[in-house]
Formats: structure tokens, C-alpha cells, sequence
């Protein structure tokens, strides 16, 4: 039996919600084949590992462009994108994913090929030659749309915006990654997998390979709710998707019984103030498990009836 080793939707009709999104990409490609001229350049802004790389690529196959793909905080100097940008073949795909992280001059640059199709690169007498290159398509990826300078975004003719996954699409999504590895699942075991994702395809992927490994193991291949159960308890996350560093946050302040602030918490969970507000708070608010105000932090009813559920 040949197991998938990273599911990774290749087409529109395999790739599960963002319904508007694949709309105008649908429109664009079939309308770029019927003029005969590559996509127009496309900006993608989502949340990190909302499926930005995944879309990319699924609109090189869509549109039969083949992708060249590169990252942002890699391309640090004029060079660098001037010879990405030298080296592009006619109806060529280039994906620059975290595209905000470009400096000023290389996204000046880059608006420059994007719209005019030339690009100034410094020969050996340190003086500027200008160059045509062929016809291509950029693809920028970005959780920070705002980071890019106005001009670049501008040059960017398709403007997609990814939505928050829900969790019958995350559960649609563990389904379809089970049925790639030609492994059985009932819609509850699949729905509870699909309930602790935080609503990103890459913790479904992850999660659904650990649980197929614990019930090749322990279950004769058989994945259900005990080896999910099994799974998440091996992983470190409860049935609400929340890790021990969560709990922790919780529990501080269910003890505390009144607003704490940040850097407080941070000390008593001996971390960092930006981890925290970066990484382990956005899910927590997104979920009303906490309230954010100018004092500080206070739990909501939701987030102490977890802690009594889970910890107490």
C-alpha cells in the first residue's frame, strides 16, 4: 500500500473552502488562456499556514505555468532578485512567499519587472543596464499586506485574501487526508481531529499522520476514538486543541481571579512577554477563552470552565 507522505491538495476541486477565492482564480486563469497571455500577478494575504504555498501552486497547475519558488527573507540583496528576475522563462510563475520582508529597493525593482517587464541589473563598471525579460506571473505570499510598499501592492492585479478555515472545513480537510492515505475514518473521529486544529491545514496534515502511526501500532491500522485520544495525549494538546503552555496561561488566570498583566503572566509561565502575545494568545482570544484589556488579561466564563474540565 502506497501511503501519501504529505497531503497536499494539487487542484481547485481537492483544495477545501476559500469558495470566493478559487471564484476570481478560476475566472483569471481560463480568461489569461483564452487571450493566450500568462495570469496577472497575484497577491495572497492570510494567516501563517493558511495554505498561501499550497494556493500557489495549485494555480501553477491550474493555469499549466510552472512555479519557481522563493523566499522573502532569503532574497536580501539587488542581486539576488535581479538574477531570480534574469533567469525567468516566458509564462513562468514566480512565488516569493513572506514578500513583505523584501526590502524597499527590491520590491522598487520587482514593480518595475511586474509592470514593464525590464529590469536594470549593475555591470562590471558599476552602471546600470537595462534589460527586457519575458512575460511572467508573480505570486506574493504575506501575513503583513501592509508591510508591502503601496506601489509593489499595486502592481498586484488579483488581491486574495484566504479566510479562517471553519471547523467542518478543517474536518472535511482531515477526511480528504485520511482518503489519500487509503486509511478508514468515521465522520466523529474525523470531526474531533478536525475540532483541534486551530484551523490550519498544516496541524490536520500533522496530526492525522501521528494518529495513523499510533493505530498502525497499537490498533492494527484501525484509527478511532481511542487512538485519537491516544494521539493527542502523545502530541500534548487536549480535546479543545490546547497544549500545556495553553493550560498554563488558563490556569494562571483562573488562579488569579482578577486581571493580570502581561509581563506578570510571562513570569509565571517563565517565557516572554512576545511569545505570548505572538503565539499562545491569538488562538486564546480567538476562542473567547480570554478577555485582552488595558490593565491586562482576565479569563472569560468559557476559559474557566475548560480549567475546572481539565485541570481541577
Amino acid at each position: 500500500m502506497t501511503i501519501e507522505k504529505n497531503f497536499r491538495p494539487r487542484t481547485f476541486d481537492e483544495y477545501v473552502g476559500q469558495e470566493k477565492a478559487k471564484k476570481i482564480l478560476k475566472i483569471a486563469i481560463k480568461a489569461s488562456k483564452i487571450k493566450g497571455q500568462c495570469l496577472d500577478h497575484v497577491l495572497i494575504s492570510g494567516a501563517t499556514s493558511a495554505g498561501k504555498t499550497t494556493l500557489a501552486n495549485i494555480i501553477s497547475n491550474e493555469s499549466h505555468q510552472p512555479i519557481k519558488v522563493f523566499s522573502g527573507p532569503a532574497i536580501k540583496k539587488v542581486e539576488d532578485i535581479v538574477e531570480i528576475l534574469l533567469a525567468v522563462n516566458e509564462n513562468e510563475i514566480i512565488f516569493i512567499d513572506e514578500i513583505h520582508s523584501c526590502s524597499k529597493k527590491i520590491q522598487e525593482i520587482l514593480y518595475f519587472a511586474m509592470e514593464q517587464f525590464v529590469v536594470d541589473a549593475p555591470n562590471i563598471n558599476n552602471e546600470s543596464t537595462r534589460f527586457d525579460i519575458p512575460h511572467f506571473t508573480l505570486i506574493g505570499a504575506t501575513n503583513e499586506a501592509g508591510g508591502l510598499e503601496e506601489p509593489c501592492r499595486n502592481r498586484f492585479q488579483l488581491h486574495i485574501n484566504l479566510e479562517e478555515y471553519t471547523e467542518d472545513a478543517m474536518t472535511t480537510i482531515v477526511r480528504n487526508i485520511f482518503k489519500s492515505m487509503n486509511v478508514d475514518i468515521d465522520n466523529e473521529c474525523a470531526q474531533m481531529i478536525g475540532e483541534c486544529t486551530r484551523g490550519v491545514p498544516r496541524n490536520a496534515n500533522s496530526y492525522c499522520r501521528r494518529a495513523y502511526d499510533v493505530a498502525l501500532v497499537l490498533n492494527n491500522g484501525v484509527v478511532d476514538k481511542q487512538v485519537i485520544e491516544d494521539t493527542f495525549d502523545m502530541i500534548g494538546i487536549n480535546k479543545y486543541g490546547l497544549n500545556s503552555l495553553d493550560m498554563k496561561y488558563l490556569k494562571c488566570l483562573y488562579d488569579a481571579h482578577k486581571t493580570v498583566g502581561v509581563n506578570t503572566i510571562a513570569l509565571c509561565l517563565g517565557t516572554d512577554k512576545n511569545s505570548l502575545e505572538t503565539v499562545v494568545e491569538p488562538y486564546l482570544l480567538k476562542k473567547n477563552y480570554i478577555t485582552k484589556t488595558l490593565r491586562g488579561r482576565l479569563i472569560s466564563n468559557k476559559g474557566s470552565e475548560i480549567v475546572k474540565e481539565t485541570l481541577l
